[in-house]
């Protein structure tokens, strides 16, 4: 809410009209029911405005309070009409083609209060059937068809009607008797309408001693003399008085018409939408400043004139008047005026000032000055500037002013601004929104130490203003400008209201701990993410957060539970919060947002993978410790390199020994004196090779034992308890079985020197199970006979075809050379 339009119709709805109360329900009641079909709010409250009822159906619940008919094509009321609805409180019938309502209408309408008949063709005052509504306040049967204003006695029922509307445009004639069956009502509001009236007897208002506001709009020709008689026979009980639409140059012709209101107890006085004249204006002074009114309205006034009045001089602590209000004036001869410090005595006494659409540019030093009164000062929608609002060199202008409007004005310069502000000692609230207020980086603003509220709302001002603010601040309204972050609000202590609606802030503001903000509101800016913790630890009592481009992730379901949980009242919430992104969940409301666990719990879910990750490597690294995997592997990295190394070439295939001997050190007095003497004596000796003897030096081990499995046709492994436990017996097993794969061929030779249990081997020797389950392999016997037999086979398989592959290869060499 705009700060000066709080103070301003706070002050200013106890003396609206009840017309006008009448007039915006009216209208509020039929924007609402402009659709044209009807649409039903609840059981009490039924608006069928404008959908051609009652050609159209109208949905009719017996318990209705509140029926809305207005606008329609209803020609008659009939006796059944309202009859079912025997809680009707209020009746809107306006403009339709009403020209009859039957006797008995409302005759089960006991607790209707309000009822509007206006703008409708009924003819016959006195016909109109009260009898039944005791409980009417207010009634309202303007712009009829009546000819005259003669009320029938059915009128003096209504003993609790309090606002009565009258009158139309045909009316031409008020007659001493024509109200007088208003008599005894207690009425206190009388709103009367008249054509170009033409007779008007005196005493005619005497039925209306104890009302306490009356309306006239009326024309009255040139028989000025109706007005004035009119208007001495105003009753004393009238405190506000309103004239509205008449146009007083055209019909008064310079006559004092407000002469017979002195002796009038009138308080306020209205006009609204007149012509007048300096004459006029002269005899309207005079009158206000001698009389009682304390509260002046001029609106919509259409002036032809200079400001060349001749006031009578009054004292100015005998002048009643306190609240001038002048709104819309229209004045083409404005340049010319004359000056009116002549009417300093008037401002004097003022506590209430508003000047609104008046071409105002200028406030005289003087006049602001002897405003030692005033408390509340309204001159929006004007043309003043910083130059020409206060004189430089003006002091102290409005001493006691305590809340200054300037909305819509010409203002530009915030730190000039401020120092003028800075004069008037006691000020506490402004409101200059709808201005062009701007803060150049680096200026410094000077304010009043009272200043507790401020509206720059639709304004050009930065984040910077922050740093221009009085520390004794309470309420803050910069909707509708270029701010883009909002800094730390530690320096205002104080404050407690703060509006950034439709700015460009990207992000939540930072409220310290223990701050007194109570109600906040940062709708319709480019903010994408909340921190909730930053909300949780707010004690507001209102937040308005809505319409922001809000991105939608796991994160944004925090927002909907701390609504839920929270005291503050959220505004707008759930409907005017939706999601911008990402693009699956755009205009979708944040409090219906459904997402997935891994989604919304990625720590966890990551945790959780984290966690199977390193139990699948340590069931890994518990099988390769228990399957010695990471020897083979080592083992195979070796075989690999070896065989890509430039020292072997494998591809030769020239067998240089039989066989290759695979031994553990503690078999090699066997081997040696056993073994190497049946194979090396022989006839014709077999080529052996043992690593103590034919391993070149120079050659890493792994190199040797390749090399040599490669250049052996066969290769034999002793084996033992001793092998099974040799980690280099190991090794050439495995270099040898990968032989067999390269070669394709049976190489291997399994000689058991002594029983061994399988159960014995080592897991890392698992190649060794298998091949001792697959291959033939000797076995050592004890017994010398089997001995020589062991040792015809063991020479039988070593010399099988170990010559004729030697043969091929030679020829191969050969072919290849000659080529």
């Amino acid at each position: 809410m705009l700060l000066g339009s709080r103070i301003y119709f706070t002050d200013i709805k106890a003396k609206m009209t009840h017309l006008g109360a009448g007039a915006i329900l009216t209208s509020i009641l039929f924007m609402v029911g402009c659709s044209a079909i009807p649409k039903r709010i609840d059981t009490s409250l039924v608006n069928c405005s404008g959908i051609g009822y009652p050609l159209s159906h109208c949905i009719l619940a017996p318990d209705v309070e509140m029926l809305d008919l207005s606008y329609n094509s209803i020609r008659i009321i009939q006796q059944q009409s309202f009859q079912n609805f025997t809680k009707l409180k209020k009746l809107f019938l306006q403009f339709n083609h009403i020209t009859d309502i039957e006797p008995g209408s409302f005759s089960k309408n006991s607790e209707l209060r309000y009822l509007d008949l206006s703008n409708n063709f009924l003819h016959d005052i006195s016909a109109l059937p009260f009898n039944h509504l005791q409980s009417l306040t207010h009634l309202d049967i303007t712009n009829n068809m009546f000819d005259t204003a003669d009320f029938g006695a059915e009128i003096n029922k209504l003993q609790n009607l309090y606002s009565l509307h009258f009158g139309n445009a045909r009316l031409s004639s008020l007659k001493s008797n024509s109200l007088s069956a208003l008599r005894g009502i207690p009425l206190k509001e009388v709103y009367l309408v008249t054509g170009d009236l033409q007779v008007y007897e005196p005493g005619t208002l005497n039925a209306l001693q104890n009302v306490e506001k009356l309306s006239f709009d009326f024309q009255f020709g040139q028989k000025v003399q109706l007005l004035i008689e009119l208007f001495n026979d105003i009753p004393t009980t009238t405190t506000t008085l309103e004239i509205l639409n008449s146009d007083l140059v055209k019909n008064a012709g310079g006559a004092d018409l407000f002469s017979p209101l002195k002796k009038s107890k009138i308080t306020t006085l209205v006009a609204q939408n007149i012509t007048i004249d300096d004459s006029l204006v002269t005899h309207l002074l005079n009158f206000v400043l001698s009389s009682k009114i304390n509260e002046l309205f001029l609106k919509a006034i259409r002036m032809d004139g200079v400001g060349k009045w001749e006031i009578v001089p009054v004292p100015s602590d005998q002048i009643s008047l306190r609240k001038l209000h002048i709104i819309n004036v229209d004045n083409p001869n404005f340049y010319r005026f004359y000056s009116l410090d002549y009417l300093l005595d008037i401002f004097t006494q003022l506590t209430e000032l508003t000047i609104l659409e008046g071409n105002l540019f200028y406030v005289p030093c003087e006049v602001s000055k002897v405003m030692t009164s005033l408390r509340y000062l309204d001159i929006s929608q004007n043309l003043l500037q910083e130059s020409t609002f206060i004189p430089k060199d003006c002091t102290p202008p409005f001493p006691n002013l305590k809340t200054l409007i300037v909305s819509k004005n010409k203002f530009s310069n915030l730190p000039k601004f401020s120092t003028l502000l800075s004069k008037m000692e006691n000020l506490s609230s402004i409101s200059a929104c709808h201005n062009s207020l701007e803060l150049q980086e680096g200026s410094a603003c000077n304010w009043p130490q009272t200043m507790t509220h401020i509206n720059f709302s639709h304004n050009n001002l930065k984040s910077s203003v922050f740093g221009c603010l009085p520390e004794s601040l309470e309420s803050l309204d910069l909707s509708y400008n270029s701010i883009t972050t909002v800094p730390n609000l530690k320096g205002l202590r104080n404050l407690h209201e703060v509006f950034l609606t439709a700015n460009i802030i990207v992000s939540f503001p930072e409220i310290p701990l223990g701050h007194s903000l109570k109600f906040l509101h940062i709708n319709h800016n480019k903010i994408q993410n909340l921190n909730i913790h930053s909300l949780q630890s707010l004690d507001l009592a209102e937040l308005k957060f809505s319409n922001n481009p809000f991105e939608c992730f796991c994160a944004v379901q925090s927002v909907s539970n701390y609504v839920q949980q929270t005291q503050t009242v959220i505004l707008d919430w759930p409907d005017q919060y939706r999601c911008d992104r990402p693009q699956k969940f755009k205009g979708q409301v944040i409090q219906f947002l459904k997402f997935s666990p891994i989604e919304c719990k990625i720590p966890l879910f990551v945790g959780v993978l984290l966690a199977c990750v390193v139990l699948l490597l340590a069931v890994c690294i518990m099988l390769c410790i228990k399957y010695n995997i990471t020897w083979y592997i080592r083992t195979l990295y070796l075989w690999l390199k070896a065989k890509r190394g430039h020292s072997i070439n494998l591809e030769e295939h020239r067998f240089e020994y039989n066989a290759f001997i695979s031994y553990s050190e503690h078999d090699a007095s066997w081997v040696k004196n056993k073994l190497l003497v049946q194979l090396e004596n022989s006839d014709p000796p077999f080529h052996i090779c043992i690593h103590e003897r034919d391993f070149k030096p120079g050659k890493s081990i792994i190199n040797n034992i390749i090399d040599c499995i490669s250049k052996s046709y066969k290769t034999i492994f002793i084996l033992s308890k001793h092998f099974v436990q040799s980690e280099w017996c190991h090794y050439e097993l495995f270099f040898a079985h990968q032989q067999v794969f390269d070669d394709k061929k049976d190489s291997l030779i399994l000689l058991l020197l002594e029983p061994i249990p399988k159960n014995s081997i080592p897991d890392r020797f698992c190649k060794l199970r298998k091949l001792m389950n697959r291959n033939t392999y000797l076995e050592w016997p004890q017994n010398e006979f089997q001995q020589d037999f062991f040792w015809k086979r063991l020479k039988a398989v070593l010399n099988l075809d170990f010559h004729s592959c030697n043969s091929q290869v030679m020829q191969q060499e050969i072919v290849q050379e000659s080529d």
